[in-house]
C-alpha cells in the first residue's frame, strides 16, 4: 500500500523548507530546471501520536549557506525578510540535511501544499546525495480543508490560522515559523475532530514521495469525442505501478467535458482517473487522461461530481442566471 497506517508511537515531523531562486536573464555554469530553488533554510517539529492525541516531542532548525544562488532573488526577499547577508549565516546542505534526516527518523513528514519534498529531493539529486527519502509525506492542507467544511478549496497555513483562532506571535513565511504554525494547526485538527476520523483521513493520504504517484496519457487522433473518450480505456486498466489489474469502485461517469473514476489496485490501493477531451488545430479529438493515488482532495472531487452526475445527468447542474434588478417605474 502507498498509504501509511497509524498506530500508536507514530512520529510526525511537521516541517517547511525556504529556498531561494535563480535570478532572471542571469546565465549559468549548469542547467536551472535541475535546480529550481536552492534551499536556505529549514525548520520542523516533531509530534508523537499517542491514544488519540498529538503530542509536541521537539524541535528543529537549521539556515543553509547557498552555493549556486548566492544573491536573494527579489521575490524571496521580499517574503521571507531575509537579507543578502543572512545567507552567510548557516551551514552546509550536506550537514543541514544530515542533521534533519537523523531528527526525523522514521516520521511522516507534514507538510503545507505537496512543494516541498520534491523540492527537497531535486536539491539532494542536485548536489549528488542519495534523493530517496524513505519516509511518508502528508499533505496538511486538504486534511485542514476537508475537516474545516471547505473541500474543493485551497487555503494558505494564514488562512488555517486565523480559522483556528491561534496566535500569531511569529512573522509567516520562515522556514521555523510556517513549522510552528503548521504544526499548531494539526494539534487544532486533533483537538476539534475525532481522532479516530483524523487518523482514517492522514492514513488515506499519506504518500511515499520516492515513488510515483501522477500519471499522464495523451490518446490517439479521433474524428468524435466519444471515440476519443474510448481510448482512454486501456489507460485504466492496469496498475502503472505493478501492472495488476485495477478493480472499479466508482465506475466512470462523464458531466460535461471530463470523465471521472475511482479504481483499486489490491497492492497499492485507491486511483483517481480523469479524462478530458480536447481538439487539436487539425479539428480532430484526443483524450488527456491523469490517473493518480488518490488523496483526500481527489476523493471529494469524484464524489461531489458523482452526486452532481447522478442528480442532473452528463450536462450538469444548469448555471444559474443572475436575477435582473427590477426597473424603476
Amino acid at each position: 500500500m502507498l498509504s501509511k497506517k497509524i498506530t500508536d508511537g507514530t512520529e510526525f515531523v511537521v516541517f517547511d523548507m525556504e529556498w531561494n531562486q535563480p535570478m532572471p536573464g542571469k546565465e549559468y555554469p549548469f542547467e536551472v530546471s535541475k535546480l529550481t530553488g536552492e534551499i536556505i533554510e529549514i525548520g520542523a517539529l516533531k509530534y508523537v501520536y499517542d491514544n488519540g492525541e498529538l503530542i509536541y516531542k521537539d524541535s528543529f532548525s537549521t539556515d543553509i549557506v547557498p552555493v549556486k544562488y548566492t544573491k536573494l532573488h527579489y521575490h524571496v526577499k521580499k517574503v521571507t525578510h531575509k537579507k543578502n547577508a543572512d545567507l552567510l549565516n548557516g551551514i552546509p546542505f550536506k550537514d543541514a540535511y544530515s542533521g534533519f534526516r537523523d531528527f526525523c527518523g522514521d516520521a511522516i513528514l507534514v507538510g503545507w501544499g505537496s512543494s516541498d519534498p520534491s523540492m527537497l529531493k531535486m536539491n539532494l539529486e542536485f548536489f549528488g546525495m542519495d534523493p530517496k527519502l524513505g519516509m511518508f509525506f502528508l499533505d496538511l492542507q486538504p486534511i485542514f480543508s476537508l475537516f474545516a467544511g471547505l473541500q474543493g478549496t485551497q487555503r494558505s497555513v494564514e488562512a488555517a490560522v486565523d480559522f483556528y483562532k491561534i496566535d500569531k506571535n511569529e512573522i509567516f513565511h520562515s522556514a521555523t515559523a510556517d513549522a510552528h504554525y503548521t504544526g499548531a494547526v494539526f494539534e487544532e485538527i486533533f483537538k476539534h475532530n475525532k481522532p479516530s476520523e483524523v487518523i482514517s483521513a492522514i492514513s488515506s493520504s499519506s504518500i511515499d514521495p520516492d515513488v510515483p504517484s501522477d500519471f499522464s496519457f495523451v490518446g490517439p487522433e479521433c474524428l468524435d469525442s466519444i471515440s476519443a473518450f474510448a481510448t482512454a480505456g486501456s489507460f485504466m486498466k492496469d496498475c502503472p505501478l505493478c501492472g495488476n489489474r485495477l478493480s472499479v469502485k466508482i465506475p466512470a461517469f462523464r458531466i460535461r467535458k471530463s470523465q471521472y473514476a475511482l479504481l483499486e489496485c489490491r497492492e497499492h490501493g485507491e486511483l483517481f482517473s480523469r479524462t478530458r477531451v480536447k481538439k487539436n488545430k487539425a479539428g480532430n479529438y484526443y483524450s488527456a487522461s491523469v490517473l493518480r493515488f488518490a488523496t483526500q482532495n481527489d476523493y471529494w472531487l469524484v464524489a461531489s461530481k458523482k452526486e452532481e452526475f447522478d442528480k442532473y445527468g452528463e450536462k450538469g447542474q444548469p448555471a444559474v442566471k443572475p436575477v435582473e434588478e427590477e426597473k424603476e417605474s
